[in-house]
């Protein structure tokens, strides 16, 4: 059960698993405010929202990272797991397609 203590107005603004002052309140975990504010990121936005909006922009850090260790050989390709590299592979793939396309599209103002 954690203690909480509210702002000037009566947010919870700081949750402790023991009571650090005299000046905490002590709520059910299951609370709506307790969940309520552990569902908060910094910017007021939903994390479970924030997560799943991140989590692409992550992926690609992680498949660059990846490429990183690979090049520099930290890493051998071969050492990940086969399902690892058959997804590596084809998003490799997918983003060579689209990098190809992407440089085969000619504006109307390009000249040849």
């Amino acid at each position: 059960m954690p203690y909480i203590k509210r702002g000037s107005d009566n947010q919870i603004i700081a949750i402790y698993a023991e009571a650090p002052s005299e000046d905490t309140e002590h709520l059910a975990a299951s609370h709506p405010d307790v969940i309520g504010f552990l569902n908060l990121n910094s910017s007021g936005e939903q994390s479970l929202q924030f997560l799943t909006s991140s989590d692409y922009e992550l992926v690609r850090v992680l498949e660059d990272l990846i490429e990183l260790l690979i090049e520099k050989n930290v890493v051998l390709f071969t050492e990940l797991p086969i399902a690892a590299q058959h997804k590596l592979v084809q998003r490799r793939r997918a983003r060579q397609n689209l990098n190809e396309e992407n440089t085969l599209m000619i504006d109307e103002n390009d000249i040849l």
